[in-house]
């Protein structure tokens, strides 16, 4: 695999949910070479700081990351000639840590407690803690490269639909760091002044749907890793955002499972919850096209593909 095998991913139309008279489409960023979409946000990363003098090979990169992300830039890292540091909450799938491992990186996993805030906050002082200017923190929630990486996408995603003679009336989206959601939206609007946004969230940790409806935002456990990391990023821009909508871990964990062994498509639990929303907007709607994302692989959750993550509160019962 190379750099270049980044992207250009498949946009497919989803017949089991095109409905009403609409037609549901999603792009497959699960295969992308790590397996799942972060290839691209790392990419256009450490692509940006290198291109402004910031990074250089030879250096030591450090990130936060329930896993996608740190498989994507150890893979990425490796290629370019960087030294990685993935900074981990405890009790994330055993695939994901081999496959980082397996790509040259190191795992520091944190105390469960903090979830993802506490492994940023780790990543920051580690950083801090280093007297050379050899270690450089990326911070994929808050850095706007993040962003920047998803208007390819979105592109490609106009050209797609083009071709098939197809004007989106949705895009319905599951938001971690936003910055895939808010990229690709951005290209969506400036293209279809009328399409409407549908971000997604995580019932037990969902900042923006509080900020929105002006309720008490208060992080819990859950089992939609890369979902609902404790914080609203910069890269997620509420202006992009028309809707927010909020799924059940569990029932996000049983749709993919339905879809799989329907579709023989293998992808991961958030993309459960893109199917959940995207089904809602559907049935709710006549002659409405829809448009979401497949993030990422399967074969990610093996270990735990009963949903059961006993390190954060019992979340279970997705059978």
């Amino acid at each position: 695999m190379k750099l270049t095998d980044i992207g250009r991913t498949p946009l497919i139309e989803l017949a089991s949910l095109s409905i009403n008279g609409g037609r549901c489409f999603s792009k497959c960023e699960f295969l992308n070479p790590s397996g799942s979409h972060k290839d691209r946000t790392y990419l256009s990363i450490i692509n940006g700081l290198e291109k402004i003098g910031a990074i250089q090979p030879g250096m030591t990169l450090v990130d936060s990351s329930t896993g996608n992300g740190g498989a994507a830039l150890a893979w990425i890292g490796r290629l370019k000639g960087y030294k990685i540091k993935i900074f981990m909450p405890e009790g994330m799938t055993q695939e994901r840590k081999v496959q980082i491992r397996s790509l040259g990186a190191e795992i520091i996993e944190t105390p469960k407690e903090g979830f993802l805030s506490g492994a940023v906050l780790a990543a920051r002082r580690y950083q801090a803690e280093q007297l050379n200017e050899q270690v450089f923190f990326l911070d994929q929630s808050n850095n706007l490269l993040n962003k920047a990486a998803w208007a390819d996408c979105g592109e490609e995603i106009v050209e797609a639909l083009r071709h098939q003679h197809v004007v989106p009336d949705f895009f319905v989206c599951s938001i971690g760091t936003g910055g895939a959601f808010s990229g690709i939206a951005e290209v969506l609007k400036c293209e279809y002044r009328e399409i409407r946004t549908v971000a997604i969230e995580v019932n037990k940790s969902a900042p923006l749907y509080s900020e929105r409806n002006n309720l008490t935002f208060e992080h819990r456990p859950h089992n939609l890793m890369g979902l609902g990391g404790g914080v609203l990023s910069t890269n997620t821009v509420s202006a992009l955002v028309d809707e927010v909508r909020v799924v059940d871990g569990n029932e996000a964990w049983v749709r993919m499972k339905q879809f799989i062994e329907h579709e023989r498509v293998p992808v991961g639990p958030t993309c459960g919850a893109n199917l959940l929303v995207c089904e809602e907007v559907a049935l709710t709607h006549q002659k409405k096209n829809i448009v979401t994302v497949f993030f990422d692989s399967s074969w990610k959750y093996a270990s735990r593909w009963d949903g059961f993550y006993p390190e954060y509160g019992g979340v279970d019962d997705a059978t």
